[in-house]
C-alpha cells in the first residue's frame, strides 16, 4: 500500500506540470590546445637545420588560410613535387584526345618499367584500375602515388603540344587562372629531376587548397601515397599513418612532401621543402614531427603527443 501510495504522489507531481529532474552533468574543464605556432618553430628548431634551405606553408581547407608559413614564399627546387603542378594542370584539361595519347605511350612501354622496384610486387594493389568510371584513372596514379617520372613528362608535353605554348608559361597561365602565386616560379621539366626548377611551399600548399574546393578533389586525394601503402611512402613510418595522403619528392640534397592532413575537425593543405638536405632520414623526422603537431592541435591537445619515433625503410631515396 505504501507503494501505491508513492506512485500515486509521483503522477500527481508530473501532472501539476513539474519538470522531471535531469541527472546531474559531470563538470567539464575547457580545453586550452597549445599554441600552434609556437610549436611548430621549436618542431622546426629541434629536427630542422640551420644549414638548410627550409619552406614549409600549411593551410586551412576550410578556411582558405595559411596556419603556418616559414619560409613560404621562398623559391626552392621542390625534387618530384613539381608533379604536382603538371597532374593538377593536366586534370583541369582532362579529355579523350589526351588519354588516348597517354594510353598509346604507356601500352607501348613495359608497365612494370614504370613501378618502384619495391612496389612491383604490389602491383595488383597500386589501384591502377580503381576508378573505371574515369578513363586515364592511371596516370595520375603512376605520376602521384608512384611518382613516374616518364608519366609527367607525357602529360606536360602532350598538353604544351595542345595548347600551342611552352612548358613554363602553360602552367604560369594554370597558377594565375586560379590565383595561386607563383613567385620565383621555373619550369624546366616536368618530373622535377632538373635541380633548376623552383617554387614555393606557399604555391604548392594553395595549389592543394583549390584542388580540395574543386570537384576533382576526392578522385586526386585517391592518387596520392598513404604510409604504409603501396606508392612512395609505402615505407615511410610517418606517426599520422592513413591520415594524411601525400606526394613525395627527392633528388640529390632535395627532400619535399606535400599534400593533405586529415585531422578530426579540418582537413590541411601542406608543403614542406628543403634543399641542402643530404638525410632523408632527418628531412622526414622534420616531416614527421610537423604533421604530428599539427594533428595534435586540431583534435584539440593540451600538448603534442610524443612521437613514436621516425623509423625510416631501407630505401630513403624514393622520389
Amino acid at each position: 500500500m505504501l507503494l501505491v501510495l508513492i506512485l500515486t504522489l509521483a503522477l500527481a507531481s508530473l501532472n501539476a506540470g513539474d519538470p522531471i529532474p535531469s541527472p546531474p552533468r559531470p563538470a567539464t574543464a575547457a580545453v586550452h590546445r597549445f599554441d600552434l605556432k609556437p610549436e611548430l618553430d621549436a618542431q622546426v628548431r629541434t629536427y630542422g637545420s640551420t644549414r638548410w634551405r627550409t619552406g614549409i606553408a600549411i593551410s586551412s581547407c576550410s578556411r582558405d588560410s595559411l596556419l603556418y608559413g616559414l619560409g613560404a614564399n621562398l623559391p626552392l627546387s621542390p625534387a618530384s613535387n613539381q608533379k604536382l603542378l603538371v597532374t593538377t594542370c593536366a586534370l583541369e584539361h582532362w579529355d579523350s584526345s589526351l588519354v588516348r595519347v597517354l594510353d598509346t605511350r604507356l601500352d607501348s612501354t613495359n608497365l612494370r618499367a614504370h613501378i618502384h622496384r619495391a612496389n612491383r610486387k604490389f602491383l595488383d594493389s597500386l589501384g591502377l584500375d580503381a576508378r573505371p568510371d574515369f578513363p586515364g584513372y592511371r596516370h595520375l596514379v603512376l605520376a602521384n602515388r608512384e611518382s613516374d617520372n616518364t608519366e609527367a613528362e607525357w602529360m606536360l608535353d602532350i598538353l604544351s603540344r595542345n595548347h600551342a605554348v611552352d612548358a613554363p608559361r602553360l602552367i604560369s597561365s594554370f597558377l594565375d587562372q586560379r590565383g595561386v602565386p607563383r613567385p620565383g616560379l621555373r619550369v624546366w621539366d616536368g618530373c622535377g629531376l632538373s635541380p633548376r626548377n623552383r617554387t614555393t611551399a606557399g604555391t604548392l600548399a594553395k595549389l592543394l587548397v583549390t584542388v580540395y574546393e574543386s570537384k576533382w578533389r576526392d578522385l586526386f586525394i585517391s592518387t596520392l601515397a598513404v604510409p604504409g601503402r603501396p606508392g612512395t611512402l609505402i615505407k615511410r613510418n610517418l606517426d599520422v599513418g592513413p591520415h594524411v595522403a601525400a606526394k613525395t619528392g627527392y633528388i640529390r640534397d632535395v627532400f619535399s612532401l606535400s599534400g593533405f592532413l586529415f585531422g578530426q575537425t579540418d582537413t590541411f593543405a601542406f608543403s614542406f621543402i628543403v634543399n641542402g638536405c643530404g638525410s632523408g632520414t632527418r628531412a622526414y623526422e622534420l616531416f614527421n614531427s610537423l604533421l604530428n603537431a599539427v594533428y595534435s592541435w586540431d583534435a584539440g591537445e593540451t600538448t603534442v603527443a610524443p612521437a613514436a619515433g621516425y623509423v625510416t625503410g631501407t630505401n630513403t631515396k624514393q622520389n
